[in-house]
């Protein structure tokens, strides 16, 4: 989607939207960063050994990218680029779903066995 939008771009358009930073650095190339622009790393990834709060975690992850795929909603009226964030947004609700049960079912059972 970002690169459909993007084609055609002359440097020029790019450094008016504000993109010109991104442009210098690594062409019509992605690079994973937030809206702030601050660089994807392995910090974001976080894992603490306990099944039940990883699981909790995953969940608040879906969480926040569904509200994301929302707010991206909100920012515009292009049906091409509502469709595809459209699917990645009920995606995000099915995979909070099914964390949520894998978590009902992992408390359930260490219910039982104690």
């Amino acid at each position: 989607m970002i690169c459909q939008l993007l084609q055609g771009a002359t440097p020029e358009e790019l450094k008016a939207a504000g993109f010109g930073e991104q442009y210098a650095q690594f062409g019509m190339d992605l690079f994973p960063s937030d809206a702030f622009g601050n660089p994807f790393n392995m910090a974001y990834i976080k894992v603490s050994g306990d099944y039940i709060a990883d699981i909790e975690s995953d969940m608040g992850a879906e969480q926040r990218a569904r509200a994301t795929y929302e707010h991206l909603m909100d920012l515009t009226n292009d049906p091409d680029i509502i469709a595809p964030l459209s699917f990645l947004h009920e995606r995000e609700i099915v995979h909070y779903q099914r964390f949520k049960e894998l978590r009902n079912y992992h408390l359930q059972n260490k219910i039982k066995n104690t």
